[in-house]
């Protein structure tokens, strides 16, 4: 057997280095695939680092926190509260698919009712994006809700152009019985009677927002009225400041039975709204709206939805 040339071992030699070179960069691939995956994933953990670090919360005693939101805004927040509290508190928001569509709605130099404020945090994001060239003006009865969404609002700088009224929205002034629990702070009602032996009660101060804004110059953008069945009185309360803010949007949550419970019959709220020229949408859970007439809404036999009100399509979402 004749011995191998010196060609013959240099091929040999340069085959060996070319299929090392090729072990060599099949292993960089696998560094820069992982390398990839490591870019995708830190903005995916930052997101959720943020959610911890930008929700942390502080006890400061008497059933009260400090929280941030995740957009960074600070709040108080009562922490008996097992369902708006609880959000606020552990995630840095509430109602995130309405919050959406509400903040699509809003203008820089807007005028921004939040009608059943609660702890305030649609005021919040309302005064944060209306700047202080507009104004919000957020309205809740119970008086440690309104006394905790006031001090959050001020403690943001926003009390120059956020003003809170510790009054429920109606059709008169009057007095009303506000029936709550500290647990679910989020189902309080103006009622003509209790509903659960285990409700606080205390009296409030009803008043039609026509007579809160008696200036016929000022009118409002937007609004977001959830006030577990008062809404169909709250409407009739505030027919001329609707009737003069052509542009006005409204977010509002529509319970016929419980609109009914407070003495207003359901349909007459399509009458009022059909006489001011306002059209219906529903918003679905992606965010997105679609028009329906007032028959099919009543027809749906849902107990609870949250329907925007416009005289045409936002803009926003055109």
């Amino acid at each position: 057997m004749q011995g191998i040339s010196a060609a013959e071992a240099l091929d040999a030699r340069l085959s060996g280095i070319e299929k090392r070179l090729d072990a060599a960069l099949e292993r960089l691939s696998r560094v820069t695939v992982l390398e990839r995956r490591l870019e995708e994933a830190i903005p995916y953990f930052a997101t959720r680092s943020e959610r911890l670090v930008g929700s942390q919360s502080i006890y400061l005693g008497e059933h009260t926190a400090v929280t941030f939101l995740r957009n960074g805004l600070r709040m108080l927040v009562d922490t008996r509260s097992l369902d708006v509290g609880i959000h606020l508190l552990t995630l840095g928001e509430w109602e995130q698919t309405d919050m959406a569509i509400f903040a699509r709605l809003l203008q820089p130099g807007d005028k921004v009712l939040d009608i059943g404020a609660n702890h305030g945090v649609y005021a919040l994001h309302a005064a944060l994006a209306v700047g202080p060239r507009g104004q919000v003006h957020a309205f809740e009865p119970n008086p440690r809700l309104a006394w905790l969404a006031d001090f959050s609002l001020k403690i943001n700088g926003f009390g120059d152009y956020a003003t809170l009224h510790q009054i429920g929205a109606s059709d008169a002034s009057g007095i009303g019985r506000l029936f709550f629990s500290d647990a679910l702070s989020g189902s309080g009602a103006i009622l003509p009677a209790r509903l659960s032996p285990n409700d606080h009660e205390v009296t409030c101060r009803l008043e039609a927002l026509d007579n809160v804004f008696p200036d016929p110059s000022f009118t409002v953008d937007v609004i977001k009225m959830d006030i577990e069945g008062f809404e169909g009185l709250a409407l009739r309360g505030m027919r001329q400041l609707l009737a003069r803010s052509p542009q006005v949007k409204m977010m509002m949550e529509y319970a016929p039975e419980w609109i009914a419970r407070a003495g207003y019959a359901p349909e007459v709220i399509f009458e009022e709204l059909e006489a001011l020229g306002l059209k219906i949408w529903i918003m679905s859970d992606a965010g997105r709206l679609q028009a329906i007439a007032p028959q099919a809404l009543r027809a749906s036999g849902k107990p609870i939805q949250n329907i925007l009100l416009a005289r045409e399509v936002p803009r926003a979402f055109l």
